[in-house]
């Protein structure tokens, strides 16, 4: 899930029209509130059976037609302690919800270790840069931190450290697993940067929300070089992604009130090659759909 959560905003200056004041926006929360977030994860998508450029005339593909559908919900709680002496803050994350549904073809598929976030707390630590330094969890927890700490690694990257004034962007670089199953194949990791453009910041009673535009692109190539010629080259996959988003949060309180974000998925697979008596592939095609609330 391209997807999002807690982005604490710093003021150094409340911007108005005409004014070159900048914010600072970054993944610490702000210390001693509790905040409720939400969000979710849709995707559809379609793989299309193909074949790789170099297969014999007439060869057809040996993969079916897949059509993949799924939604995942989550629901936390994020409690935020005052920072220590070396600048780093510390939050607590307990989810209340995590679950969803998928489907191949129709037929229901297991979600991995989701659910498994349900009544589970963990520690996150920032370092005095705003930047997440760790996330930790009990040792009964130890079956699900490794795919957990990913989770939560990635939902604070959605903005960058940066300070910026209205008008201006900034980059930063980010890796997701794929999020579709992919026959023959391990889990897949992508790379790739969002970009964050501040919009405007609007007043609303005595507090300030920040409204952001967000681009991301993100791409991968398996294998990175070409076999050498006869060579079986095993799977190859390309895929790209590609996608935009609006992010709002609260300058005052450190939260993110709303995130969200449309990304397509665009690629192709294959299997053997010249060297390979049956080589074939797919076409790869699919769209991503997040979205976070945070009340307090």
């Amino acid at each position: 899930m391209r997807s999002a959560a807690a982005i604490g905003v710093v003021c150094l200056g409340l911007l108005a029209p005409g004014q070159a004041e900048k914010v600072t926006i970054s993944a610490a929360p702000k210390p001693g509130q509790i905040v409720h977030y939400t969000a979710t994860q849709e995707i559809a998508a379609e793989v299309v059976p193909d074949v790789p450029p170099d297969a014999p005339a007439g060869q057809a593909s040996t993969l079916p037609t897949m059509k993949v559908t799924s939604k995942t919900t989550l629901a936390f709680t994020e409690t935020t302690a005052s920072p220590d002496a070396e600048g780093r803050t510390t939050a607590l994350l307990t989810y209340e919800q995590a679950g969803g549904a998928m489907n191949v073809n129709g037929i229901p598929m297991a979600m991995g270790t989701v659910s498994e976030l349900v009544g589970k707390t963990f520690t996150v630590i920032f370092g005095a840069d705003g930047r997440v330094a760790d996330v930790t969890a009990p040792p009964e927890m130890a079956a699900i931190l490794g795919p957990a700490k990913q989770l939560i690694i990635n939902m604070y990257k959605v903005v960058p450290v940066a300070t910026l004034a209205i008008g201006e962007s900034s980059t930063s670089p980010f890796s997701i697993p794929l999020p579709l199953p992919v026959p023959g194949s391990g889990p897949i990791v992508m790379d790739g940067h969002t970009k964050t453009t501040l919009v405007s910041v609007d007043a609303e009673g005595a507090e300030h929300i920040a409204n952001c535009d967000q681009t991301f692109d993100a791409a991968m190539a398996q294998p990175k070089s070409d076999p050498a010629p006869g060579t079986d080259r095993g799977m190859s996959l390309d895929m790209k992604m590609r996608g935009a988003g609006k992010l709002r949060f609260n300058i005052d309180r450190g939260v993110t009130t709303s995130n969200e974000s449309e990304t397509t998925l665009d690629g192709l697979l294959s299997f053997g090659g010249s060297a390979s008596a049956t080589p074939t592939g797919a076409k790869i095609h699919g769209v991503i759909k997040t979205t976070l609330t945070g009340k307090y």
